[in-house]
C-alpha cells in the first residue's frame, strides 16, 4: 500500500477543487514507502504493502469536479519517470465500498463516460490506467486509490477492487490474478487470450483468408441461418483441407458468416496482419522466411497441393523509384513505379531497398499498390531511417513471400504444453509435431510482455470469472476453455469457490460499437460483463453463489453450448427464431410471413426486458408489441409481408436483466435469433 505523511494526503485533496477548470500542476513527489515487492519467475509479484521500484513515486497533478457522466472528482496524476499517468473517478454520491478498474495495454489514462457511469451504478468509483505497465501500473494505481478514496469519502470500510479486460486487457487481468494478492479482489478476463493466441490466431486467419477466398460465398451460405450447415461439402480437396486446418485449431464456423471481419478489411485485418505480423516474425525468428521457402517439411517445398497452391501465389518483381511523394515532415509516403505487374494480391506486399548493384537488401517496409496503379502507397508505422533512403531511381524489389511464409506459422508454432489440445491436430499420434518447429515460441513472449510477466499456470490468487464470446476470431473460444483446466488443476478443492467461465453466444471479439451493418447477428457483450461484475462483487463481498457456469462441450476445437436455457446456463438470454415454424422460407412478395421467437432466461437470472424485430437483416431494429413484463419464458409473434423479391436474414433481439428493469442504463443482457425468408 502507498503510504502518506498526512501534509501529503492534505495537499492532494485540498490542492484544487474547479469545475472543469485549468489547475496547476503539485510537483512535490510522493513516495511511497514499506517492503519492495520480489519477483518469482519474472514476475514481479505485488502484494497490499510492497512498493514497485518502477510504480514508487506519484505526482497528483490535478483536481477536477465534474458534472457529467454523474456528478464526481476526477483525480489526476502520474508516475514519475515513466509515461504512465492515470484518473480516478470519485462518485459524489452511491458509493458502497468498491472501485472497478478497465485495463488494456494501449489505452490511454481516460476513461469513457459509460464506464464511469457503470461503476457509479454500481457503488463504486472507477480507475483508469495508461497502458504499458502490465498489471504492475494498474496496481499501483488500485493501491493508491484506496487511499484516496477513503480520504476522499471520509471512510475507514474496506474498500473492494475488480479488474477486467478484454483482448490483450485479459493478459493484463490475468497477470494480476496470477501475480498479485489483495490488490485485487476479483477479476474477469474477456474475450480471453492466451499464450498461443498471437501471432497464431493471426496466421490462421490469413490462411484461411489465402486459400479460402473464392470459396467465401458458399462457405457463408452454409453457414447461416437457413443453411445447410455443411461447407466441407461445397470445397474441393485442398479447400477442405485448409478448413479443416483452420477449424480443428479453433477459428469458430459461425465466424466465417463474417468474412470481412474475419479476413477482410471491416476489422483492418488485411491490414494489421501485413504490417505487424511479418516484422514481428523477422524480428524475433529472422531466418524464418527464407528457411520456409528453401528447407524441406515446410510448406514453401512441400510436395503437395497446397504447396503448390502457395508457389504459385508467389508475387515477386524487380522495378526502380520514378518519383517520391513526401509529407509535411519529409518522409516518404508514397512512390511511384517504373513498372509493376498487371495483377497483385490486395494484400501481403513487402518492398525491399536494394542496393545500387542489386546484390544488398538496405531495408524493407510494407505497401500497398492499388489495382491497376503504378503507385505504390507506403503503410504507416513504417522505420523512418528505411524510407528516408527512397529516392528517384532507388532499386525496388516487391515480394508477398514474407506475408505468404507469415500465414502457415502456426505449423511451426505448435506450443511444447501438450495440454494445450486445439494443437492436437498438428501432431502425430505420439504428440510430436508433424512439421518443423522453430527454435522459438513466439507467442509466450509477446503474452509475457502482454501480461507484465503471466505465465498462464492457472494459480489464480482471487476470484476470477472468464467470459468468452463463441464468435470471436481473434481469441479462440477453446482458449478459455483451456484457461479453467489450468485453474482447476491449480487449485483442486478451492476452483468452485475461486472460478467461473461463461459463454455468451452471437457474440465477438470486439467491443463497442458494434458496426450497424453486424448489428443483425451480433450483440455487444458489453451489458453481459456489467452483470457478470455485478456478481463477482456479491460473491466477493457477500458470499453471494453467482450463477451457473456456461454448460458446453468441446470438439474439433468448436465450443457447442445446449439449445435450451435451462441446460446452457450462464446469463444470457436463449433466443429460438422461427418463421412458419422453420429455419427458413420461400415465399411470394406481398405475402404475409409469421414469426414466433421463443426466449428463456436462465433460471434465477431475471427476465425479459425488450423484443425488437428486425425484418429486413439491416441492423435496424423496431420495438415489438406489447409483451407480458417480468416473464423468464415466453413466446412472442409477428407477421411481416415483403414487397421486394430478395433474401432477408430476418432477427429478433432480445434483451433481460437481473431485476427485470427494462429502464435501467447497464446490464440489459441481449442476444438474437435469426431466419432466412426466400421472396420470389
Amino acid at each position: 500500500m502507498f503510504r502518506f505523511t498526512a501534509r501529503q494526503v492534505w495537499s492532494c485533496f485540498c490542492a484544487t477543487t474547479a469545475f472543469a477548470a485549468t489547475v496547476e500542476a503539485i510537483t512535490s513527489p510522493i513516495v511511497a514507502k514499506g517492503p519492495p515487492c520480489v519477483t518469482n519467475n519474472g514476475a514481479v509479484q505485488v502484494t497490499a504493502d510492497c512498493v514497485d521500484s518502477t510504480y514508487n513515486t506519484v505526482i497528483i497533478d490535478a483536481e477536477q469536479d465534474f458534472a457529467t457522466p454523474v456528478a464526481h472528482r476526477r483525480v489526476s496524476g502520474h508516475f514519475s519517470e515513466t509515461n504512465i499517468d492515470f484518473n480516478i473517478y470519485l462518485p459524489k454520491s452511491g458509493w458502497d465500498g468498491r472501485f472497478f478498474q478497465l485495463v488494456y495495454p494501449l489505452q490511454n489514462s481516460t476513461a469513457e463516460d459509460h464506464e464511469i457511469g457503470f461503476g457509479a451504478d454500481s457503488g463504486g468509483y472507477t480507475n483508469h490506467v495508461a497502458g504499458g505497465g502490465g498489471y504492475r501500473a494498474d496496481a499501483a494505481v488500485a493501491k493508491l486509490s484506496r487511499t484516496i478514496a477513503a480520504r476522499y469519502y471520509q471512510s475507514d470500510r474496506k474498500i473492494y477492487g475488480y479488474i477486467y479486460g478484454a483482448s490483450g486487457g485479459s493478459m493484463v487481468t490475468v497477470g494480476a490474478a496470477e501475480n498479485t494478492f489483495d490488490v485485487w479482489q476479483g477479476a474477469i478476463p474477456l474475450v480471453q487470450a492466451i499464450t498461443i493466441s498471437n501471432p497464431n490466431s493471426f496466421c490462421i486467419r490469413a490462411m484461411a483468408s489465402l486459400v479460402l477466398e473464392s470459396q467465401k460465398e458458399k462457405i457463408r451460405d452454409s453457414v447461416r441461418p437457413g443453411g445447410d450447415g455443411s461447407p466441407f461439402s461445397h470445397l474441393n480437396a485442398l479447400e477442405k483441407e485448409v478448413l479443416t486446418e483452420v477449424t480443428e485449431l479453433g477459428l469458430t464456423l459461425e465466424s466465417f458468416e463474417d468474412w470481412e471481419g474475419l479476413a477482410g478489411n471491416r476489422t483492418n485485418f488485411l491490414h494489421t496482419f501485413r504490417v505487424l505480423i511479418p516484422p514481428t516474425i523477422a524480428a524475433l525468428d529472422p531466418t524464418y522466411v527464407n528457411d520456409f521457402w528453401t528447407k524441406d517439411g515446410f510448406l514453401g517445398t512441400e510436395k503437395s497441393d497446397l504447396g503448390d497452391f502457395y508457389r504459385k501465389s508467389v508475387v515477386e518483381f524487380n522495378t526502380t523509384v520514378k518519383s517520391v511523394l513526401i509529407d509535411s515532415a519529409k518522409v516518404p509516403v508514397a512512390f511511384t513505379l517504373a513498372k509493376s505487374p498487371s495483377t497483385l494480391p490486395a494484400y501481403g506486399l513487402q518492398a525491399t531497398i536494394k542496393s545500387e548493384d542489386g546484390k544488398s537488401a538496405l531495408g524493407q517496409f510494407t505497401i500497398q499498390i492499388t489495382k491497376g496503379s503504378q503507385t505504390a502507397e507506403i503503410d504507416p508505422g513504417q522505420n523512418t531511417t528505411v524510407l528516408a533512403m527512397i529516392s528517384e531511381d532507388s532499386r525496388i524489389q516487391v515480394d508477398n513471400r514474407a506475408w505468404l511464409a507469415g500465414s502457415a506459422y502456426h505449423r511451426y508454432q505448435v506450443p511444447t504444453q501438450s495440454d494445450l489440445y486445439g494443437y492436437d491436430y498438428l501432431r502425430k499420434a505420439d504428440g510430436t509435431p508433424k512439421y518443423p518447429q522453430r527454435n522459438v515460441l513466439i507467442g509466450p513472449t509477446i503474452a509475457r510482455n502482454a501480461s507484465g510477466g503471466a505465465t498462464y499456470t492457472g494459480n489464480i490468487t482471487t476470484k476470477v470469472m472468464v467470459m468468452d464470446s463463441l464468435e470471436d476470431f481473434d481469441a479462440f473460444p477453446w482458449h478459455a476453455d483451456w484457461y479453467r483446466t489450468e485453474v482447476k488443476e491449480a487449485l483442486g478443492d478451492r476452483f468452485g469457490q475461486n472460478f467461473r467461465l461463461y459463454y455468451t453466444e452471437n457474440a465477438d471479439h470486439y467491443l463497442e460499437p458494434v458496426p450497424q451493418d453486424q448489428l443483425t447477428r451480433i450483440v455487444s457483450y458489453h451489458p453481459a460483463y456489467e452483470q457478470h461484475l455485478r456478481d463477482l462483487s456479491a460473491w466477493v463481498e457477500k458470499g453471494k453463489q453467482p450463477p451457473a457456469e456456461t454448460t458446453y462441450s468441446v470438439s474439433h476445437g468448436q465450443i457447442k453450448v445446449p439449445a435450451s436455457a435451462a441446460q446452457r446456463k450462464g446469463i444470457q438470454p436463449v433466443v429460438v427464431l422461427t418463421v412458419s415454424g422453420k429455419t427458413q422460407i420461400v415465399t411470394m412478395a406481398r405475402q404475409a410471413v409469421s414469426f414466433k421467437a421463443h426466449i428463456e432466461v436462465p433460471p434465477g437470472t431475471g427476465s425479459v426486458t425488450s423484443v425488437e424485430w428486425d425484418f429486413e437483416g439491416t441492423g435496424h431494429f423496431e420495438a415489438a408489441g406489447s409483451f407480458e413484463k417480468g416473464k423468464a419464458v415466453l413466446d412472442v409473434t409477428a407477421s411481416r409481408s415483403y414487397q421486394t423479391p430478395g433474401t432477408y436474414f430476418a432477427a429478433v433481439r432480445v434483451t433481460s436483466n437481473r431485476n427485470g428493469d427494462a429502464n435501467a442504463a447497464y446490464a440489459q443482457v441481449a442476444n438474437l435469433g435469426r431466419v432466412r425468408v426466400v421472396v420470389n
